[in-house]
C-alpha cells in the first residue's frame, strides 16, 4: 500500500468515515487470495466498502448518503464466469439513529448491500454493486442468510433471490425479490408473490379460508437477457391454476407480474 493512501485510509477509519468504494471495472484493494481465508476476506471487503470496525457495536460503520450504517457480513457465493471466479457478496445491517441498535418496528427496514467482485490478478475487481445500504427486511434487519439464494437468472447471468413477506390481521403473504446485474449496478428486477393465506381470520362467520402456494422457477428460454419466471403450484386450492408465466421486460428491466397473479394474492 502506498504511504499517502495508507495515511488517508487511516484518517478515514479514525474519523469513522467509510473508504470511498471503487468504481465498477476498477481493481479494489481487496487481495484475491483473501477469499481462501473467510475472516481476512470479510475484513477486507467491509473495510473497503464501509470503513472501520466499531468494537462497541461489533460491526463496520460507514457513512453513505449522509447516514451512518452499522454493517456486517451476511453471505458469500462464488461461481466461475468466463474462466474467472466471481464472488457474490451480501452484507446486512441497519441505519444508526442515536446510540440505539436497529429499529424495532414491523415496518422498519434493515440495510442491504449487494456486491459482485471478480478475480483480476492479485486484487479483486468490482463488477457491480447496489447502493450498499438498500432498504430490505423488517424489525430493523434484513432477511436471514438462508432467505438468499444465488441462482442462474439468465444466460451466463447470476443473481439473488430473497424470500420475504409479512403477516397481519390473520393474513400471511410471502414473496420473492429478484436482484440482478445490469451494467455496473445491482438492481431489483422484480417482486414476485408466491404465497398467501388467511388462516388467522377465516371460517364460520368469517371470510372463506384460502391458501395459495407456488414455487418460483427460472425458465431458460432462448430469448432475452434474463430468463422468464414460471410460478408452479405446490399446494393450496384445487381450483388454483397449475402455473403462471412471469415475463421479463428488457426495456423496463423488470419482471411483469400478470394481473391475475396480483389479484390472487391480494389481501
Amino acid at each position: 500500500m502506498k504511504p499517502v493512501f495508507a495515511c488517508l485510509l487511516a484518517a478515514a477509519l479514525i474519523l469513522g468515515i467509510a473508504a470511498a468504494p471503487a468504481l465498477a471495472g476498477t481493481r479494489t484493494d481487496i487481495p484475491s487470495a483473501s477469499v481462501e481465508t473467510p475472516r481476512e476476506f470479510w475484513r477486507a471487503v467491509m473495510e473497503h466498502f464501509y470503513g472501520g470496525y466499531d468494537r462497541a457495536r461489533k460491526c463496520w460503520v460507514g457513512e453513505i448518503d449522509g447516514d451512518r450504517h452499522c454493517m456486517r457480513p451476511h453471505r458469500l457465493d462464488t461461481v466461475s464466469a468466463g474462466g474467472a471466479a466471481r464472488h457474490f457478496v451480501v452484507t446486512g445491517g441497519y441505519r444508526i439513529d442515536g446510540d440505539d441498535g436497529p429499529a424495532t418496528c414491523h415496518a422498519c427496514s434493515g440495510s442491504l448491500g449487494l456486491v459482485v467482485l471478480e478475480d483480476a490478478g492479485g486484487r479483486l475487481e468490482l463488477v457491480a454493486r447496489n447502493s450498499l445500504v438498500a432498504l430490505a427486511g423488517s424489525w430493523g434487519r434484513i432477511p436471514p442468510e438462508e432467505s438468499f439464494r444465488l441462482r442462474e437468472i439468465g444466460g451466463d447471468r447470476h443473481g439473488w433471490t430473497m424470500e420475504t413477506g409479512w403477516a397481519g390481521q390473520g393474513y400471511v403473504y410471502g414473496s420473492v425479490v429478484v436482484y440482478g446485474v445490469s451494467g455496473s449496478d445491482v438492481i431489483q428486477l422484480g417482486h414476485i408473490p408466491v404465497h398467501a393465506d388467511n388462516s388467522g381470520y377465516c371460517g364460520e362467520g368469517l371470510p372463506n379460508c384460502f391458501v395459495h402456494d407456488y414455487e418460483l422457477v427460472f425458465d431458460p428460454g432462448p430469448d432475452g437477457s434474463f430468463h422468464d419466471i414460471v410460478l408452479r403450484k405446490t399446494g393450496g386450492e384445487a381450483e388454483d391454476p397449475d402455473g403462471f408465466r412471469v415475463p421479463f421486460d428488457d426495456n423496463a428491466l423488470k419482471y411483469q407480474v400478470p394481473a391475475e397473479v396480483d389479484r390472487m394474492f391480494q389481501y
